[in-house]
C-alpha cells in the first residue's frame, strides 16, 4: 500500500519529463498543440458520455445471450479515457488509448428462459427450507383499536 502514494508522486514528474523529451524532438509548439487537442478530445468525450452507453446497449442487443464483461464496462472505460485525455501529458493519453481498445473479455451467459434446473435465483444452493402457517386473526368490530 506504500507504493500507491509513491506512484502518485512520481506520475507528474514522469508526465513532465515525457513532454520535455517530446518537445526537444518535435518542438514546443507541436507538443503544446498536441496537449490542447487531446484536452479538447477529452472534453468532447466527457460531454458525449451518452454515446458510450448507447454503444454498449447496441453491443448487448447484437450479441444476444452472450455478453462480455468488458463490453458492459464500456461506459466506465469511455468516461475514464475522456478524463485521462483531459489531463495534460503523454502517459495519460497513452493510458486513455489503451482504455479505448476493443478488448474481448470472458462471456457472461444471460439466461432469458425459465426452463432448466439451473434457472432462477435459488439455483446456487441458498435455499432455506421450512414450514409456515398463516394465521389470520379477525377481531370483532367492537374490539378494534381506535
Amino acid at each position: 500500500m506504500r507504493v500507491l502514494p509513491l506512484l502518485l508522486l512520481i506520475y507528474p514528474f514522469a508526465e513532465i519529463a515525457t513532454l520535455v523529451a517530446l518537445a526537444d524532438r518535435i518542438g514546443g509548439l507541436a507538443v503544446f498543440l498536441l496537449v490542447v487537442l487531446s484536452s479538447m478530445l477529452g472534453l468532447w468525450m466527457l460531454r458525449n458520455q451518452k454515446l458510450g452507453a448507447l454503444l454498449t446497449l447496441g453491443s448487448v442487443m447484437r450479441q444476444g445471450d452472450k455478453v462480455s464483461l468488458y463490453s458492459l464496462l464500456w461506459p466506465l472505460r469511455y468516461a475514464l479515457a475522456g478524463l485521462l485525455f483531459l489531463l495534460p501529458g503523454l502517459l495519460s493519453d497513452l493510458a486513455a488509448i489503451l482504455l479505448l481498445l476493443p478488448l474481448k473479455g470472458p462471456d457472461i451467459s444471460l439466461r432469458t428462459s425459465g426452463a432448466g434446473p439451473s434457472a432462477g435465483p435459488a439455483s446456487n444452493g441458498d435455499i432455506i427450507e421450512g414450514e409456515f402457517k398463516r394465521v389470520d386473526e379477525t377481531t370483532p368490530p367492537g374490539r378494534r383499536l381506535q
